[in-house]
């Protein structure tokens, strides 16, 4: 690097990021193609027109691919790949597993993908029966899998398949059904982009039970719709932390959810909850008691990487506060920190010399505190320990951490799961060294690499206690009561004008959805289109969204509160957010109703 020039360690990391959701869409969405790295980029050859971002998604699955059959190793799309091939190059095979399993059940195929349809169809035959079961007015996933709800919307299209569908539901008041159905007609008939209106939306109703039904709707005397507007965003959370917290301790018999669009979101509002007292159970992708034990891994790991590092000390401290074990506390949290972060010689605190006293190493200051003096000679033992084992394996190497750090039986199986995954991501990557191995776990601890999963998502409804998690994990439960937050138009945009949030807006619009969007262009699935491949990938954000909203509404049985902020964060201060035309339109169907 040249004179006056710097990495961003931000910027590096957001880039790294946008380079692994890139190359992930990239690689599931060419391999449910069947279409191997060598061939996508002899497809994209030297066009000068091409997506920047697809090509650099094939020359990743390239180099992915290679790692891959380096170790001998395969991935999920790589064994239902096989799979298919291996049917389709031995008839006999196939016609032994149609004679094994003559009747075939599917459930969830509004996700399912090209490569599980191949599969299945093989193993049905022509005239097999094969029972799919699905919603495509449910689906949520294709905008981050290869999932997409037209290829089940096709199949019921086909001659040759018999559609059944089952309309009747027991699970929402008359009045919420109605308005999930108002939903589904107003997109299909009157949304202002045609891709949306032939996409988002399956045109179905549903209907409630009839009366000898032994699931019947409640009652739509019993029932009630809200729709809230707020200020701000911390105008809505501290109003749904107050509301929800006195319906459950008022309806102890009932349930009672939160649902947000993020799962950033979820965690300002799970701080909310904590802040209002409310008992809750916290669902989303890294719940935060998770968070804090992977992120106090980390920084530590962090400190046997750079010890002598600016800020390490302090940093190491802040972590250990958490969970600390000592006999008189971790002193005075700010006064302590302060001596740390102006300590410019951490070699001399950690190892004094012979005769040395540890203060000696501190900045001068008139007094120190006892307390504070005994947790920083704490400290120094814990991390001097911590350095000796360098050495050993990295799984080790994190427990023997983590055995100091954690006392409860729960953090420890956490620490174990990290140290489980950060193993085995150690094995597949030989020439990785710690500093790499850390950078991998704090990707894991984020929730970008699924290492933690945990026992609150097979958590269900308690009655009396409330729910948080996101809208897309709420599918398949339902609630007394449900709130629906975030309803604003930045997260449910309405054209393609409208701002999309969660997207990179420097790159002009979500970098994943444009490479994939190429992609099937460039392999002719889509066919000719009107709009640009940037434009086709906002309208599949907007489809998708109200089909999400619409999941969303139906998790409600008797209550239901859908809400928006006029101002919401974004980076640090407060800006406009647009009220969402869908949830103008909901608000006019219900008044009218009611009048």
């Amino acid at each position: 690097m040249g004179p006056g020039e710097y990495v961003d360690q931000q910027w590096e990391q957001e880039w790294r990021d946008i380079a692994r959701k890139v190359a992930r869409t990239v690689i599931t969405t060419a391999k449910n193609r069947r279409l191997r790295a060598e061939d996508l980029l002899a497809r994209i050859g030297g066009r000068e027109d091409d997506n920047q971002f697809l090509r650099i998604g094939a020359e990743i699955y390239r180099l992915y691919q290679q790692q891959v059959e380096t170790i001998g190793g395969l991935d999920f799309d790589d064994l239902v790949w096989m799979a298919v091939e291996m049917l389709q190059q031995y008839p006999d095979l196939c016609s032994r597993y149609r004679r094994r399993w003559p009747f075939v059940l599917e459930d969830e195929a509004q996700d399912s993908v090209p490569l599980q349809e191949e599969l299945i169809a093989l193993l049905a035959g022509p005239g097999g029966n094969w029972v799919r079961v699905g919603d495509p007015n449910q689906a949520i996933m294709s905008t981050f899998t290869a999932a997409d709800p037209r290829y089940l919307r096709d199949f019921l299209e086909r001659a040759d398949v018999a559609v059944a569908e089952m309309t009747i539901s027991g699970r929402c008041a008359p009045k919420i059904m109605d308005l999930a159905n108002f939903l589904v007609e107003w997109v299909a008939v009157e949304h202002p982009l045609t891709e949306v209106r032939q996409r988002a939306f399956r045109p179905q109703q549903m209907q409630p039970t009839d009366c000898g039904d032994p699931q019947q709707n409640p009652s739509d005397a019993d029932s009630i719709i809200w729709f809230r507007e707020y200020n701000n965003r911390h105008d809505e959370f501290d109003s749904i932390a107050r509301r929800a917290k006195g319906f459950a301790e008022g309806n102890p018999s009932l349930t009672v959810a939160v649902l947000v669009p993020t799962n950033r979101i979820g965690y300002d509002m799970a701080e909310r909850l904590r802040q209002a007292g409310a008992d809750f159970d916290e669902v989303l992708q890294s719940p935060r008691s998770a968070r804090r034990v992977g992120e106090a891994l980390c920084t530590l790991l962090d400190f046997l990487v750079d010890p002598l590092g600016r800020n390490q000390l302090e940093r190491a401290y802040r972590a250990l506060v958490g969970f600390w074990s000592g006999p008189s506390g971790p002193g005075n949290e700010e006064a302590v920190a302060m001596l740390l972060r102006s300590c410019y010689r951490p070699e001399a605190l950690l190892y004094p010399e012979a005769g040395q006293r540890m203060e000696a190493a501190l900045p001068p200051v008139d007094h120190i505190e006892p307390q504070d003096l005994e947790a920083i000679d704490l400290l120094c033992g814990y991390l001097r320990r911590w350095l000796r084992a360098v050495a050993l394996p990295v799984d080790q190497l994190l427990m023997t951490v983590a055995q100091d750090l954690l006392v409860e039986e729960v953090d420890m199986a956490r620490a174990q799961q990290l140290a489980v995954y950060v193993r085995i991501r150690a094995d597949q990557n030989t020439d990785w060294q710690l500093p790499e191995l850390v950078r991998e776990l704090s990707e894991a601890v984020q929730g970008r690499a699924g290492a933690l999963t945990e026992a609150e998502d097979a958590l269900g409804p308690q009655p009396g206690r409330i729910f948080l998690t996101t809208m897309h994990k709420a599918k398949g439960m339902e609630w007394d009561l449900v709130y629906v937050m975030g309803v604003d138009g930045d997260w449910f945009p309405h054209d393609l004008d409208a701002r999309f949030l969660g997207e990179y807006e420097f790159l002009g619009g979500d970098p994943c959805e444009d490479a994939k969007a190429e992609l099937l262009n460039l392999i002719g699935e889509i066919g000719s289109s009107r709009l640009s491949a940037t434009d086709r990938s906002h309208a599949e954000v907007i489809a998708e969204r109200l089909r999400l909203l619409y999941v969303a509404v139906t998790r409600a049985r008797r209550y239901l509160v859908l809400s928006w902020s006029r101002q919401i964060p974004r980076a640090t201060r407060m800006q406009p957010a647009p009220m969402a035309e869908v949830f103008r339109q909901l608000q006019l169907y219900c008044e009218q109703q009611s009048r």
